[in-house]
């Protein structure tokens, strides 16, 4: 029997080993949705309410399960509502395969509903997209966009699968022969190639002779897996390993050698200091970008600094800063031939392994959760978004994971959730979308079934993507939803009450909204907290109950309660001055 299109990519999706597919029904998707549907239980179509939803459950998918994450989407409005979530793919190296169904070919330029050039809509939001022209091409389409997405630096792929083609017949010889996995590409990053062995041995050169040098490890240590391999290597010569939001888990953020989050958002002052003296700074996976540098003053005086970069793409190498070395690789089969190279220096030179970390960080470290113990303890009403990070830290089990949005819980949670080594802590950081945590929670369940999961939300992001709500209940997912109520687009009032001399508009919500009311409504356990006396027990019982939970906690809003993000500190410190 001859299989047509549609069911041709089901069955290279299963030789993929894809156990998802995220997406919303449409017109144009009929005959792939026939495809899926008879393959139940082998393939799990997971419906989201809305497309950008289905895009950011795809992308933690990803995330957390090492494959590619996959998605769709109908012609028109539905490819449209896609964007954002490739968008963030594409920027964090992520790997998506997106499928949008479209009108039939056929009818091209014939101003059909919902025709749209999908091609140049996605050209700026992923790594690769095309169309699907004729059903035989199937096989050797899929396989490209797999290849594309897994290898390099990682990223979304697009297809466009028109109506009319999805109905075609495969054709004999492509069924035959065609309907395979390319097996390396079924994870990712695929064909790994470390950097060459001149500048590996100069890097390690350089390692050894700095005196003061600091490790700031990126989103590419994460996708590469290389934790442990980062971790050998500050050990063998006390380096201190700093990291950007994205390369949270790169070192265990509880070992002596751990800074901690660097830069601009939720960075300890602590860590931004000792970067800032560093004679030598080893980028792993980081695009040095405005945010992890402190727009580009960290490391401080860089005509004094060794930059040495290692990155799966070499266009990032040098791009913001010159680079002393450059290591075009992947992270962690270039660090372990790093780790090898100052072993081997050292034994030629009979030089002892290990040296003594040039300053005690891990006193900086607890001197500086000394300072803040007082904000992590307090029993103020609203509560103070330190204490919800308290009662994460006491309440999550080891291996959990938190999904936040961009917002309040982005500099908290980095600043005041240590993460152990490994993916656990994921926040949007391409664009900073609101309403990524509530789908990007299911996604990361899905991908992590055994592991607590913990989505904290802004309320301001749940306007964007409570429908997705529905789908927690009907999947019932145990999974735990903490909302920072503060009844404002808080992020954006508070740059209107620092630089804007407290001039507030459109930022403000009604603070009578019952959200807790509104989770229960969608099927969810739900309950509101406003004595943070209350928060260790609720999430407790949350944890435990095994059932979707909503937890609507009355905090603190970042106008008064001043987020770790360095130049609001400062401007905050200089508005106290001008309004006593």
């Amino acid at each position: 029997m001859s299989l047509n299109a549609a069911e041709a990519i089901v069955a290279m999706l299963k030789a993929y080993e894809v156990n998802y597919v995220f997406g919303v029904p449409g017109d144009t998707s009929i005959p792939f949705y026939d495809a899926l549907r008879q393959q139940r239980g082998s393939l799990n179509h997971i419906m989201a309410r809305d497309e950008r939803g289905a895009s950011y459950m795809a992308d933690v998918y990803a995330r957390l399960s090492g494959r590619p994450g996959v998605c769709e989407a109908p012609s028109g409005a539905g490819a449209l509502y896609l964007i954002p979530g490739l968008a963030e793919a594409n920027a964090s190296s992520i790997p998506v395969i997106a499928f949008t169904s479209d009108i039939p070919l056929e009818t091209e330029g014939r101003n059909v509903l919902t025709e749209l050039n999908q091609g140049q809509l996605f050209g700026a939001v992923t790594k690769w997209r095309t169309m699907l022209k004729r059903g035989d091409h199937v096989p050797e389409v899929l396989r490209k966009a797999f290849r594309i997405a897994t290898t390099g630096r990682p990223g979304p792929v697009q297809i466009t699968l028109p109506e009319d083609v999805l109905e075609e017949p495969l054709g004999e010889h492509a069924q035959a022969g065609g309907l395979y996995a390319e097996a390396a590409c079924r994870a990712y990053p695929a064909y790994r190639a470390g950097a060459e062995p001149e500048a590996v041995a100069q890097a390690a050169r350089l390692l050894l002779q700095a005196q003061r040098p600091v490790v700031v490890a990126g989103g590419g240590t994460m996708i590469s897996g290389a934790w442990a391999e980062l971790t050998e290597l500050a050990e063998l010569l006390s380096l201190p390993v700093g990291t950007s939001i994205n390369g949270q888990g790169s070192i265990d953020e509880t070992h002596p050698l751990s800074l901690g989050v660097v830069g601009g958002n939720g960075a300890r002052p602590y860590a931004n200091e000792v970067v800032a003296t560093a004679d030598l700074v080893l980028f792993v996976g980081c695009k040095t970008d405005s945010v992890t540098t402190l727009n580009w003053t960290l490391p401080a005086n860089r005509d004094q600094v060794s930059i040495l970069q290692l990155d799966a793409d070499p266009a990032e190498i040098g791009n913001t800063y010159p680079a002393a070395v450059g290591l075009a690789g992947d992270a962690r089969t270039t660090l372990r031939s790093l780790t090898a190279s100052v072993h081997g220096q050292l034994a030629s030179q009979d030089g002892a392994l290990g040296r003594e970390p040039w300053t005690d960080f891990a006193g900086l470290r607890a001197a500086w959760w000394t300072r803040e113990a007082p904000k992590l303890a307090a029993q103020d009403v609203p509560i103070k978004p330190q204490r919800v990070m308290r009662a994460l830290r006491e309440c999550l089990p080891t291996g959990s994971v938190i999904v936040a949005d961009a917002g309040t819980g982005t500099p908290f949670t980095s600043a005041y959730y240590p993460s152990p080594a490994g993916r656990h802590i994921i926040i949007p950081r391409g664009y900073g979308g609101l309403g990524y945590a509530i789908p990007g929670a299911i996604g990361a369940r899905l991908a992590r079934p055994q592991a607590p999961v913990v989505g904290l939300v802004g309320d301001g992001s749940f306007g964007m993507s409570c429908g997705e709500l529905e789908t927690i209940a009907r999947l019932k997912l145990p999974i735990v939803l903490l909302l920072f109520n503060n009844a404002q687009f808080g992020w954006i009032k508070t740059l209107q009450h620092l630089y804007r001399d407290r001039r507030y508009l459109s930022v403000d919500f009604s603070a009578d909204t019952d959200y807790a009311g509104i989770a229960r409504g969608f099927g969810l356990d739900a309950v509101r907290v406003d004595d943070p006396a209350a928060l260790e027990p609720v999430l407790r019982g949350a944890l435990a109950s095994g059932r979707p939970t909503f937890i609507d906690v009355l905090s603190e809003s970042e106008v008064t309660e001043t987020p770790p993000v360095e130049k609001w500190l400062q401007a905050a410190a200089d508005n106290e001055g001008a309004h006593p």
